[in-house]
């Protein structure tokens, strides 16, 4: 397992060169667009989502309604089943034995609340374009599947039901890597499949 995060953290570096602009957009949490990893080794493959909240629950920012809070855990709660985001051929007989789902959250501008005290003084209204910066605050949902399987050859294509169950979602861009080598697709809605035959 060590090995495969050494193999994705590697492959990321060299994805970054490679496609640096690319990545840049993903970084900027682009709307509609997901991140995910996939690395086999051996009889083990792992899926690794970081997808922007706006593709999940229609926002970025920090949830601190009753409302969005209760959509943020219904989203976590749905990543909890793997099946709502991707399947793997049954013949591949593959069991998960590993699982973290999380929100990540950046909130950078809580310490302008501070300003609230000073409404009174006319040379904090300027303050008031500190909303603008709720655009910079970021919730990413993190994702991460790790299974064993007793016959990964068979796993020819991996299906994402993540479009239809995530219907803000757009795009995953996917780098795949094993002892085969490595390839990226980028799969969408109307085609919500990757074809990994030749590639395990």
């Amino acid at each position: 397992m060590k090995y495969i995060i050494y193999i994705l953290l590697s492959f990321n570096l060299m994805t970054f060169t490679i496609s640096a602009e690319e990545t840049r957009q993903v970084d900027k949490h682009e709307h509609g667009v997901g991140e995910l990893n996939i690395a086999v080794e051996g009889s083990t493959i792992e899926f690794e989502f970081m997808i922007p909240g706006a593709d999940i629950v229609g926002f970025e920012y920090v949830a601190k309604s009753d409302e969005d809070i209760a959509k943020i855990n219904q989203a976590l709660k749905t990543f909890d089943d793997y099946t709502n985001i991707f399947t793997l051929p049954s013949n591949s007989l593959c069991e998960l034995n590993g699982q973290k789902v999380a929100l990540k959250e950046e909130d950078e501008h809580d310490d302008h609340d501070e300003h609230d005290e000073h409404d009174d003084h006319d040379e904090h209204d300027e303050h008031d374009d500190h909303d603008e910066h709720a655009e910079e605050n970021h919730n990413e949902f993190y994702a991460k599947y790790s299974f064993e399987c007793g016959n990964i050859n068979a796993i020819k294509e991996v299906n994402f039901p993540y479009f239809a169950t995530f219907t803000n979602s757009g795009e995953l861009e996917v780098q795949f890597i094993s002892n085969m080598g490595s390839t990226s697709f980028e799969v969408e809605g109307d085609e919500p499949l990757i074809n990994t035959d030749g590639k395990i």
